[in-house]
Formats: C-alpha cells, structure tokens, sequence
C-alpha cells in the first residue's frame, strides 16, 4: 500500500502558501507524514508488521493521543489499532505552539477531537482528558461527554474556557462507569435534581464557583464511595455552611487565595470524615472550618493565611489544629505560626498531638518564634523528626530565653532537618540548645550555604552534646 502526500492536520507545510485543510473524514488525515513515491508502507517481511496485536496496543500506550494516530500509516496491520486506544489526551497546545493561535488552528483541534471519537471502536475509554485555551460551546463539550459516556468512561478531566455558562448534560451526573470526575472552569457548577455518582472515587473541582448551600450539599452527599475530594480556588460566595459529611472519604484537598477570597467567601465548612487519612488544607481565615471525628488521620497540611484581621483568626488556628490532633504527620506554613504568637497562654489553649511523630515547620516569611515552637515540642512528646523546610531566621523577640527543655528532647527525638542553614547568631543558638539538650539526637542535617564545609563541620562538631551517638550531617542546598 502506498500513500502519497497525506495532508497534515495540525501543522502545515512551510512554503506551501495558503494553508489548505482536509475536510474528508478518514483516519488518514491525521497523519502529519508526508511519503514519496517510492516509499511503500505495509509490504514486506518487516518487523514492525509482524508484531503481536497486544505488543503494539502496549507500544500505543506510551505516545500520546496525536502520535498513537500517526502510527497509522506504519504499516497496514497498525492502520486501525489507534481506534481501540484506551487512553485519550486531546490539549491544543496553542499556547505554547502559536503565538498568535488563528481560527484555522482552533478549528482544527476541534475537528480533531470530534474525528477522534467518530472512529474510535465499541472498546472501554478507560480516561478522557481535553484541555482547551480557547473559549468552546457548551455544546460541543456536550457531544464529547455523551459520546465519552457511551464508551463507559471511567475518568473524566474537562480542562476547558467556555464562552458562555456551560450546563453539562445531566445524565453525567448518573454515570454509573464514571471513577473519576476533574473539572477546571471558571463558572457557577449547575447541578441538575438527580445526581447519583455510584461509583465515582475521585473529585476534583477547581475555580468552579458553588451556588447555594442545596446543591453543594446534595453534590457531596451524591458520592456514596468518594474517597477523593479536591476543592481547588472554588468560589462559595452564596454558600453559608459547606458540609462534607462523606464516611468512604480518604483524602481531601481544600485551597484559596486569601487576595481572591477577601470579600468573597465567608462561610463555615463542617468536615466529617472518620476515615479520612490526608488533609491537606490551605486557606483563608474567614473560612471557619469545623473538623469532626478525624480520628484516623495520618498526615496534615495546615496553611491559614490573612483574609480578615489577625486577632480574629486566632479562634480558626486553634480550632484547626484541635482537629487534627491524631495525625501523626503535620505541616504548618509561617502564616499559621504567626497567629499562635498572638495567642495569650498558649501552652494551656494547644491541644496535646500524643500521636505526632513528624513535624515540618515551613517558615517562608515571618520568621520564627522560639517561644511558639518549644510550646509546639512541649504539646508532642512522641516527636522523632523535626524538619525546618524553608530554613528560620530569627523573629527577635524572644530574646532566646527559653523555659523548660521539651520532653520529646530526651525521649524520642532523633532527627532534626534545617535547609538554608548558615550561621547567624538565631541558628547557632538554636542549635547549641539542640545538640547539649537532645539526648536521644541520632542525625542533625544542615543543607548549607556555605562552600567551606569542612571548616563549618569543625566548628559544629565542637558544640556540647547531650547525645554521643548524634551525627550531624552537612548537605547541599536542593536545587528547585
């Protein structure tokens, strides 16, 4: 079989003059491969015709979507394989191709998507993912989730800038193949009466805007089995109370802007999750968020950033970290330390993490109190790593005048992290305390600044320890 001059789709021949495009409907017009005469495709002993039907479908499973349909014109054998392809990703990428994207283009890629399912066979599309720049018709996204839904698709990730409100088809929200919901749009979510996502695991939602309490309630209690929940830069300025009481729930992600949310979200958020094992919440403080019976948690992720005055965001800091008081791994950004400092008798308002052993301080702006962190060590006697992922730098207010060593220093703290470490008068204070106080120490790690590490180990090495087996350890700074 021979091919003579197959009409590119995506990318037009230089020097061709005006672009021309093939508006035939055949799987080869959307090989960007043009062939001599004398080439011959599919004739002969070679060995990428003769390869096993499910070698091929494996080979497939690595190129992307538009390199899968190329393949077509290998041999006669791969002609029509690309059409059981399990695995579609179909992103424009006008963006980062053109800098100027032209209609021809655009309308090419809609052509494209809707070409991909004209052919695809009766098989499975296991995933689905389309990611547009460009404004689309409500419509036409319309036609592709049908025709996704009639292949039983299991997961959906809809990427897309639509022209107008888009109202997706209300038979998705039933879906019963769906495993895996992600939808990126900036527009109210209209939620349709019925909703019943049997099988749905998975649900990510980002910059959609929530319209009403009633339907965000009936969306989340509509996931019998969800056990992923993201909620990503979501507008709730109708929303008073989100409630998320989902018992199959594992892991949930919550995070705003405090710039985009002041003046625009303030309502209260009710977690009830007995199951959940990851939290990971980053937000502004004129959420108040209510956490209820986590008490299977594992690891945390607390970020509150100013929405409001700072004397009002004590009350939501401390009622956060009370709920998530059985993890055993937590993460505090700088933001959050800084509201405790404003915190009257801290040591008596903290809530005790019996169950922490990993605590990650991430210090990026507002310094360290020393005060705050030794009640933070005192509140977790079963610490064993200490990390300090941004570094610290010195707060001064403290005076470094501590109270009593924490108990965690002599009963099981064995690890202690600090990047950017150099040696100012802050961190070497800190670490003469460390090292002389910590008799359980087993390794102090220090990604450095300095180039004359040896010199820096000298000196360290001469620090007081109140542990003989501790090794302190200097390490390059980790490039981004």
């Amino acid at each position: 079989m021979t091919f003579r001059s197959l009409i590119p789709l995506f990318r037009p021949q230089m020097g061709q003059g005006k672009r021309q495009r093939d508006d035939s409907v055949h799987p080869h017009s959307f090989a960007n491969i043009e062939l001599s005469d004398e080439q011959d495709v599919g004739d002969g002993n070679d060995i990428i015709s003769n390869l096993p039907g499910n070698v091929i479908h494996h080979i497939l499973s690595f190129l992307s979507t538009k390199d899968a349909i190329r393949t077509s014109i290998l041999s006669t054998k791969w002609e029509y394989l690309w059409t059981s392809i399990s695995d579609i990703d179909l992103n424009d990428n006008l963006n980062d191709t053109f800098p100027r994207t032209t209609k021809w283009e655009y309308r090419n890629f809609l052509d494209f998507v809707d070409r991909v399912f004209h052919f695809h066979d009766e098989s499975v599309i296991k995933s689905l993912t389309i990611d547009s720049s460009e404004p689309v018709n409500s419509s036409l996204v319309n036609s592709w989730i049908s025709a996704s839904m009639r292949h039983n698709i299991q997961e959906l990730t809809l990427s897309l800038c639509w022209k107008a409100q888009p109202v997706l088809p209300c038979h998705l929200f039933t879906c019963q193949s769906l495993v895996t919901l992600k939808l990126f749009m900036n527009w109210s979510l209209k939620v349709p009466s019925q909703i019943h996502f049997s099988n749905l695991k998975t649900l990510e939602l980002s910059y959609v805007t929530f319209s009403d309490d009633n339907s965000t309630q009936h969306l989340f209690s509509s996931c019998p089995v969800l056990q992923e929940l993201a909620l990503v830069h979501c507008g709730w300025k109708n929303v008073k109370t989100i409630m998320i009481c989902i018992p199959t729930l594992k892991r949930l992600t919550i995070e705003d802007e405090a710039i985009w949310a002041r003046g625009f979200l303030s309502c209260v958020t009710k977690i009830y999750a007995a199951n959940l094992i990851h939290l990971r919440c980053i937000s502004s403080l004129v959420v108040d968020f209510r956490l209820y019976d986590l008490s299977s948690l594992v690891d945390a992720s607390i970020g509150l950033c100013d929405g409001s005055s700072a004397e009002d965001g004590t009350p939501q800091v401390l009622g956060l970290l009370s709920g998530v008081v059985n993890v055993k791994k937590l993460s505090i950004t700088s933001d959050t330390l800084q509201y405790l400092t404003l915190v009257e008798n801290l040591s008596d308002r903290l809530p005790t993490f019996y169950n922490m052993a990993h605590l990650e301080l991430n210090l990026d702006f507002y310094g360290l109190s020393f005060g705050v962190l030794m009640v933070l060590l005192e509140k977790s006697p079963k610490l064993e790593f200490l990390n300090f992922e941004q570094g610290f730098y010195d707060r001064d207010e403290d005076g470094y005048t501590l109270g009593r060593v924490p108990s965690c220093f002599t009963s099981s703290l064995k690890t202690v992290g600090i990047a950017y470490f150099d040696e100012d008068d802050a961190k070497m204070w800190f670490l003469r305390f460390l090292l002389k106080n910590a008799t359980v120490l087993e390794r102090l790690m220090l990604r450095c600044y300095t180039r004359d590490q040896q010199k820096l180990s000298r000196r360290l090495n001469k620090l007081p320890k109140g542990s003989k087996s501790c090794v302190i350890e200097l390490l390059p700074l980790l490039r981004s």
